[in-house]
């Protein structure tokens, strides 16, 4: 019975398949081949049988295959690879898996290999890098255009404040437009900074690093609130973390509770607390009147909405993309909004309370850690 024979069992699988065994010279030769495979490459078994992948096929396709087949057959060790092979006038992606038989010396006598097309799979996978350096092209386009928009639209807030010095109200609606004109300038400006915090959440890549927690917290709170309308508090903990995720995260977030808490003084209070393993869990709790059900939508449902702003949609993508989640609701009495989220890192310890106010993050960045 020759091995052709004794494997015509693989004609019933739907798949490539072929056997190779090592003939007098010490060479992979191709002892048998399935009805499957011969009607893919388009040829008869006579092209295969009794011959190597050098002399199957042309220049580098058979050297890359040949190289495989030996490798196996010197190593006795499974081996799986990807080569691009000329199959019935085109060319296809096929992922092989070639598994060797020892013989009672413990010499390789044949490879049973199974072959698997995956030109769909890598078209597709060529597909999106194209679209990912589109993307991130036109993404930095956005930024610069966004970028160049802000002095623009910042000056005309600043020229309708101008207007209003002195500016008589003779009742004939100019008051209004001026007022009009403010509102579109604020509101302009603001989607200019959500679509740049997008851009900087797409690019921030991880890079953990030990910092205070209530340092950042406070330099957060300072910046977006300078005046101190608002009462702050936060858990006096050391984490090791990706701080500049956690930087945008919490900006957003309590910029977001100030713009909508809808009261002053409003209370936020944040705290960080080991969460799963590997994960830090941050919660911030405020006073205000809670979320709207567009902004619960987007934060718990994660489907951007135009009426949601674009902050709280690059938050909940910024989480996801490190591997945390997001849950946001209101307290059952509508006194109040609770943000629970989750990110990689670990809680190492409390910090002393003076470097609240005197310390800034960055002081306790270490070395080693970074």
């Amino acid at each position: 019975m020759t091995v052709s024979q004794r494997h015509d069992i693989f004609d019933y699988i739907a798949a490539p398949i072929f056997v190779l065994e090592v003939n007098k010279g010490g060479q992979p030769v191709y002892a048998a081949i399935n009805t499957h495979a011969l009607e893919i490459s388009g040829r008869p078994a006579s092209d295969y049988i009794g011959k190597t992948a050098l002399d199957v096929y042309p220049d580098s396709y058979g050297r890359t295959a040949y190289a495989h087949h030996c490798f196996v057959i010197k190593n006795g060790q499974r081996a799986i690879y990807e080569l691009d092979l000329p199959m019935a006038g085109k060319i296809c992606s096929l992922r092989t898996q070639l598994n060797p038989q020892l013989g009672p010396n413990g010499q390789v006598e044949r490879v049973y290999a199974l072959s698997v097309d995956v030109t769909a799979e890598k078209n597709a996978r060529e597909s999106k890098v194209e679209f990912d350096t589109l993307s991130s092209e036109m993404e930095q386009f956005v930024a610069l255009a966004a970028h160049d928009l802000r002095a623009p639209m910042r000056n005309v807030a600043i020229l309708t404040d101008l207007l209003r010095e002195g500016f008589q109200d003779h009742g004939d609606g100019k008051l209004e437009l001026l007022d009009l004109i403010d509102k579109i300038a604020v509101k302009s400006m603001d989607l200019i900074s959500d679509v740049l915090c997008h851009v900087e959440i797409k690019s921030t890549q991880a890079d953990e690093t030990v910092f205070s927690f209530p340092a950042l917290c406070h330099q957060i709170c300072d910046t977006l609130d300078p005046k101190g309308l608002h009462v702050y508090d936060s858990s006096l903990s050391t984490i090791r973390a990706d701080r500049t995720v956690m930087m945008i995260a919490l900006r957003n977030l309590i910029e977001n509770a100030i713009k909508h808490g809808g009261r002053k003084p409003l209370a936020i209070d944040i705290q960080v607390a080991t969460g799963m393993p590997g994960m830090i869990e941050v919660t911030l709790t405020d006073d205000g009147k809670g979320f709207s059900d567009a902004a619960l939508k987007i934060m718990n449902g994660g489907q951007f909405r135009a009426d949601s702003g674009y902050g709280l949609f690059g938050v909940k993508r910024l989480i996801s993309a490190r591997g945390g989640t997001l849950i946001a609701r209101n307290t059952p009495d509508q006194t109040g909004a609770v943000v629970r989220f989750s990110l990689p890192g670990t809680l190492l310890g409390v910090a002393s309370p003076p470097d609240l106010l005197t310390m800034q993050s960055d002081d306790l960045q270490s070395p080693s850690a970074a």
